[in-house]
């Protein structure tokens, strides 16, 4: 999947509001995401050249805990769940998606999307 920006959190929901963000900031940086051992993503992909720390978010409601129930959602990659939103898998199972990028355990964003690309495939 090609990579989609959105330029806020508001557009990123406007567009995809069965897997949003939510509404309230400290909600959203509480989220179970991925961010390499707190250093965060570094931002290779965009081709903005700004080398931006990302953080994975799994939506809705970040990736699932080992006793919960898996979702289908959507995964992105943001400044610390504030603009710009960068969709990187549409309708993937997000425990799915949580073990592709863990086990990767990237500290690229090119590495998390690789990691996304073998799963969409797989299911495919």
């Amino acid at each position: 999947m090609t990579p989609q920006l959105f330029d806020s959190v508001d557009a990123y929901n406007a567009g995809h509001p069965a897997s949003p963000f939510p509404a309230d900031r400290h909600t959203r940086h509480v989220l179970r995401g991925y961010r390499a051992a707190l250093q965060g993503v570094t931002d290779d992909l965009t081709g903005t050249g700004s080398g931006a720390s990302l953080t994975v978010d799994f939506l809705p409601g970040g990736a699932p805990l080992p006793h919960e129930a898996d979702r289908v959602g959507t995964v992105v990659a943001s400044r610390w769940g504030e603009g710009p939103v960068l969709v990187l898998a549409e309708n993937v199972s997000l425990r799915a998606a949580w073990r592709a990028v863990t086990d990767a355990w990237p500290t690229h964003l090119s590495g998390v999307h690789t990691a996304l690309d073998a799963l969409v495939g797989a299911e495919a």
